[in-house]
């Protein structure tokens, strides 16, 4: 589900209302903060303020409330100017985190969409608004590579040949094979749209 915070920020004065899905996350440092929660994507939210820690809150739906939890903090958290470690938060509620207080509103969902994480090497969300034909839908998650038929082979030909032959310019461990990217590569990945990529390295 969406929700929407809204808040001045303290160093440009200007006004933030971004719709988020939850669970999101909010804190100093995007990098700090959890990519995931549940093994539900989490949007994170940076406020640049010295009272706001590296990852100081969590919010997310627990038994069909909201709930945000405080992350350990020393300056910790208000809900409607009382202090509190974790709490529900109800439509309009004012929270304080730092020197910036974030009225939270519920988004209303007016069309269901799928939430399933699909995708090839970068997961995201399906989005569709009817299940009828959808593949995603209809498959087990064990099968999200059955659409790409030469996953995990690197012969002469096959897209993963020229990603193996050009690994010694990531930090490539031979003895497990694992290849971990750079800040630098993330970046560049993340300014390519999923399809573009998808399709660049032949997988689609």
């Amino acid at each position: 589900m969406q929700i929407q915070l809204t808040w001045i920020d303290p160093n440009t004065e200007e006004r933030r209302e971004p719709l988020l899905e939850t669970p999101v996350a909010i804190g100093r440092q995007f990098q700090i903060m959890p990519q995931q929660y549940n093994e539900q994507r989490v949007s994170r939210l940076v406020i640049e303020d010295d009272l706001v820690a590296d990852y100081h809150v969590l919010i997310d739906w627990q038994n069909q409330e909201l709930i945000i939890t405080d992350q350990d903090t020393n300056s910790g958290i208000k809900i409607n100017d009382v202090q509190v470690k974790t709490g529900s938060l109800r439509d309009g509620d004012r929270i304080t985190i730092g020197a910036c207080e974030i009225v939270v509103n519920f988004a209303a969902q007016t069309t269901w969409e799928c939430d399933r994480q699909v995708g090839f090497l970068f997961k995201r969300r399906c989005g569709r608004t009817d299940r009828t034909g959808c593949p995603h839908c209809n498959d087990s998650y064990e099968n999200d590579y059955a659409y790409y038929s030469e996953y995990g082979y690197y012969r002469s030909g096959a897209w993963g040949s020229d990603y193996y032959d050009n690994r010694d310019a990531y930090s490539y461990d031979p003895q497990t094979g694992n290849v971990e990217f750079t800040e630098a590569d993330s970046v560049s990945l993340e300014n390519e749209r999923y399809d573009d990529f998808e399709s660049n390295m032949g997988a689609s």
